[in-house]
């Protein structure tokens, strides 16, 4: 666990994903969730939300997704013009394009959790799921990547840990599980003056931990585990005991606090991964030469005489009952683009990812092939979209 700065209050709280029943309802669920999605810009020094970026493609592979954000706009800047009869300042307007690239390899990822940041003049409540990179796992080093993702609720932002970490462990990655705790060992000059820091030094609890749950202050020494002397390796050892076990499992603690010492249960649960059948699902979705399990492309016209612009150039999933309110649809009916390729109709017609495809021609979609239909027989003249609850007619280039 890393410091976050003080862009805005912020709660690190820990988060036990749930595996999803297939890989399928997983990749579909990163689909859906990422017309919503924030990235979080990490620079040489400084990091933070990146707000008023827009997803512009997500592609997703069995190593781990990629997500690519942009914004532009015109920044207003003042500069020193010079003149034989005098300087003088002068506002000037440049434009800008600013692209943010987020990557998750799920074989880096060790565990999640989430950041809460608090409502502030400048941006909204956001929850930002903290994929945690493993450099050193012998060490049990941890750093942060180009790999956050943030979202608008908590509902949203645990959607997609749950999703993350079922492609983490369809993919063969091991998942593990957060102690919930910020622990430091003393170094062992200080030891020698202080033997009563021997152990592990709580610097902080994760809210809803196991840890957070029992008691554990910022502050206490950690002595033993389960009976060992506590070291960072131990307590990771005996969590991922006890999550490994079906019923869950107890960490008993042996504490001192302000000189006064005690014993405390923490009690973490099972993680429960179908990593057999999850695995399958995916061997076999790239033994069929699947790029990704989630939602298919609309495929081009066959044959030399298919006219240019005879495809989509998207690819698309059905709406669902869930998206009605999420994207202001007034019934369950049409097409949601996740991804949108280069050279269709998709892009020449400036759709965007997250577009809902309701009527082709004044005719009301009724699923994914209907939609195919109209495009791959060259008839489609005009589209009707909403796009964040706002209905919109696009008609395409009389030149496609």
């Amino acid at each position: 666990m890393l410091p976050v700065p003080l862009m805005a209050k912020n709660d690190t709280r820990w988060y036990q994903p749930h595996s999803m029943d297939s890989v399928e309802e997983a990749s579909n669920k990163v689909q859906f969730l990422s017309p919503r999605l924030i990235p979080f810009a990490i620079g040489p020094k400084t990091f933070s939300l990146g707000t008023g970026y827009s997803l512009e493609r997500l592609s997703e592979n069995k190593l781990g997704i990629n997500l690519s954000f942009s914004k532009s706009g015109v920044e207003q800047k003042t500069e020193y013009f010079w003149s034989w009869t005098g300087g003088y300042d002068a506002p000037v307007s440049t434009a800008y394009k600013s692209d943010v690239v987020t990557s998750i390899v799920y074989a880096e990822i060790d565990y999640f959790y989430l950041w809460e940041f608090s409502r502030t003049k400048e941006n909204p409540e956001t929850w930002c799921v903290v994929p945690v990179v493993i450099d050193h796992p012998e060490g049990g080093i941890s750093r942060l990547k180009n790999n956050i993702l943030c979202a608008p609720s908590e509902t949203d932002a645990e959607g997609i840990a749950d999703a993350l970490a079922t492609l983490t462990v369809a993919s063969g990655a091991k998942l593990h599980t957060s102690s919930g705790m910020f622990l430091i060992e003393a170094p062992e000059k200080d030891l020698q003056r202080h033997p009563d820091r021997a152990g592990c030094e709580v610097r902080g609890v994760e809210e809803g931990s196991p840890a957070a749950r029992a008691g554990v202050l910022a502050g206490e020494i950690l002595q033993t585990v389960n009976g060992k002397a506590c070291s960072k390796e131990t307590i990771a050892a005996a969590v991922s005991e006890a999550t490994a076990r079906p019923e869950g499992g107890v960490l008993h603690v042996e504490a001192r606090y302000r000189g006064r010492s005690g014993t405390v249960d923490l009690r973490y649960p099972h993680i429960s991964m179908n990593v057999a059948q999850l695995q399958k699902q995916l061997a076999d979705l790239n033994r069929h030469g699947a790029a990704s399990p989630g939602a298919a492309p609309l495929p081009p016209v066959a044959g030399a005489s298919a006219a240019p612009g005879q495809r989509l150039g998207a690819r698309v999933r059905a709406v669902t009952d869930a998206d009605v309110a999420a994207f202001g649809l007034p019934r369950a009916k049409g097409v949601v683009l996740t991804t949108i390729e280069k050279g269709g109709l998709a892009e020449e017609m400036q759709m965007q990812v997250g577009d809902v495809i309701v009527e082709v021609n004044g005719s009301e979609i009724g699923d994914v092939d209907f939609l195919g239909q109209f495009v791959r027989s060259g008839a489609a003249k005009s589209f009707r979209v909403f796009r964040k609850g706002q209905s919109m007619q696009l008609t395409v280039p009389q030149s496609m």
